[in-house]
């Protein structure tokens, strides 16, 4: 499970990576053009907002549950046994889960019909209907993630398993010196 999550890790990663340099490399040939040819690409801002921003800013939802960078609060947790601490984690990934499918479920609807209506980015012809669809997929696959730490929490009754590694997550400095 841990060579599946790193692979998916990874994947999501060089994904991102490609879509912000794409992002720069448009913006950069946008504005040299615009300065020395004064002839801007057309439809730049459309492009970046509506293709490259939402890659950048939805990949990495699953990517952060992967990594286990999302932020927790644990003021309660932290002073838990194991036992309970793992109940709780198991409670707030089944809750992430069915949040992230009502997410998905939402988002293919609205997918669905902008693919219908045929939409376009702001008011040109540039179209935009691909992109909801990366809604549904990146929570679908959030929701399939919370399932697998749920499993993990389940089997090693441990709430700070990584599943990248299938070893016990580290803690940062700050929160080993409180």
């Amino acid at each position: 499970m841990s060579r599946l999550n790193a692979l998916l890790d990874r994947s999501l990663s060089i994904l991102t990576a490609i879509a912000v340099v794409l992002m720069m490399a448009h913006i950069v040939v946008h504005a040299l053009s615009r300065f020395l040819f004064n002839a801007p690409i057309f439809g730049t801002n459309e492009i970046v907002a509506f293709w490259y921003l939402p890659f950048v800013a939805l990949l990495g939802i699953p990517a952060a549950q992967l990594q286990k960078e999302h932020i927790t609060v644990s003021l309660l947790s932290d002073r838990l046994a194991p036992l309970p601490q793992a109940i709780m984690k198991i409670f707030g990934y089944a809750l992430g889960a069915l949040v992230s499918v009502g997410f998905a479920w939402f988002g293919l609807k609205e997918a669905l019909k902008r693919m219908d209506m045929g939409a376009t980015a702001g008011v040109t012809d540039i179209i935009a209907w691909p992109v909801y669809f990366l809604v549904p997929v990146v929570f679908a696959m959030l929701a399939a993630l919370f399932v697998v730490d749920i499993i993990i929490t389940a089997r090693t009754r441990n709430p700070e398993v990584n599943p990248l590694t299938g070893e016990t997550a580290e803690r940062d400095i700050e929160e080993t010196i409180i």
